[in-house]
């Protein structure tokens, strides 16, 4: 058996020259490559909000609540805005906001009411916000939030409107410091 050449396959009057092409395999995450692209086939956009509970001895609990963006609202925008309404563009007292309060379970002379804003990126993770849900029943938009972090602001921030157990802490600090005033020691050492 004799192999003859086709006629239909004609030869190419220059040289081809081939390139090794290497095929790496990368991981992409289109919402993180484009903190605004928002679609129906990547499931449900909603806000991450990222927050820290730091006690005055540099002890930290890290916090996360997530909530809807129904208006579609871009990430740089809504930090943005609830920047605009934090205590120094970066604290805020969780109770108030209806947050997760993030203390240590025993108490030290080292706490305060104070939490601290981290970040808000674009997610898919599933809404979490246990401290709403509780009270309102609702998964709450970012834009509730930060209605919320606005209503806070203009009626100022509360140091008084944290669990009980943190509340009495305060008061009794509060109690020390005045002693020490009137007795005229320096409270600054």
């Amino acid at each position: 058996m004799m192999l003859t050449p086709s006629s239909s396959r004609k030869r190419v009057p220059f040289p081809i020259k081939r390139k090794k092409v290497r095929l790496a395999v990368q991981s992409w995450n289109p919402i993180a490559g484009n903190p605004n692209l928002c679609t129906t086939r990547l499931g449900p956009c909603n806000v991450s909000f990222k927050y820290l509970y730091r006690d005055a001895s540099n002890y930290k609990l890290h916090g996360e609540a997530v909530f809807t963006n129904h208006t579609f609202m871009s990430i740089d925008e809504i930090e943005k805005q609830i920047r605009s309404f934090l205590k120094d563009g970066e604290f805020f007292i969780a109770r108030q906001v209806n947050i997760e309060e993030r203390f240590f379970d025993s108490l030290h002379e080292d706490d305060h009411p104070w939490h601290e804003f981290g970040a808000v990126t674009i997610t898919t993770d599933p809404v979490v916000d246990p401290e709403n849900w509780n009270q309102h029943k609702h998964r709450r938009d970012v834009t509730e939030f930060i209605a919320d972090l606005q209503k806070a602001n203009r009626s100022g921030w509360d140091e008084m409107n944290v669990r009980a157990d943190v509340a009495r802490l305060q008061e009794k600090q509060k109690g020390k410091l005045k002693e020490a005033f009137k007795s005229g020691e320096d409270i600054l050492k």
